[in-house]
């Protein structure tokens, strides 16, 4: 009986790793708005331009 408790619990531990992974990669795969890549550009481009 403890055994089939073990092995219960790792397939529940399985599943939210999993699960945390697919929601991690669906979020990753979302478009980034386009106020962050303009807000990025700016950085960069006062970064050169400290640079010089």
């Amino acid at each position: 009986m403890p055994t089939v408790v073990w092995i219960v619990i790792a397939v529940v531990a399985v599943a939210l790793v999993v699960g945390g992974l697919v929601r991690m990669r669906d979020w990753l795969e979302k478009p980034v708005p386009p106020e962050v890549i303009e807000a990025a550009q700016r950085r960069r481009e006062l970064e050169r331009e400290e640079g010089d």
